[in-house]
C-alpha cells in the first residue's frame, strides 16, 4: 500500500507511515501519540503494557510520546483468574 492517499473530495494529500502492533502492520499519521493510536484500536491505556522497541514504556508517558516510523509495538495485557 502506497504511503500516499489522495482525497479528491478534499483536494488534499495524506501522508501514512508504517508501525507493527503486535505483528500486524498499521497505517498511521506522523505525529501521532500513543495515547491517541490505543484509543483508536479501542484499547484504555490504563489496561495495557506497551513495549516499543524493544523498550517498556511508563505509563505516565503514553499522553506524550509520539510513535516513530516503523516501530515495533507490542500490548501486553495481564489476566487474572484461576
Amino acid at each position: 500500500m502506497s504511503p500516499w492517499v489522495w482525497r479528491p473530495a478534499t483536494f488534499e494529500t495524506v501522508f501514512y507511515m508504517e508501525i507493527i502492533c503486535n505483528g500486524e502492520v498499521k497505517n498511521i499519521q506522523p505525529g501521532t501519540k500513543l495515547v491517541a493510536f490505543l484509543e483508536n484500536l479501542g484499547v484504555k491505556p490504563d489496561t495495557v503494557f506497551v513495549e516499543c522497541d524493544g523498550v517498556i514504556l511508563q505509563k505516565k508517558e503514553y499522553d506524550t510520546f509520539v510513535l516513530p516510523e516503523n516501530a515495533r509495538l507490542e500490548l501486553i495485557r495481564f489476566v487474572g483468574g484461576g
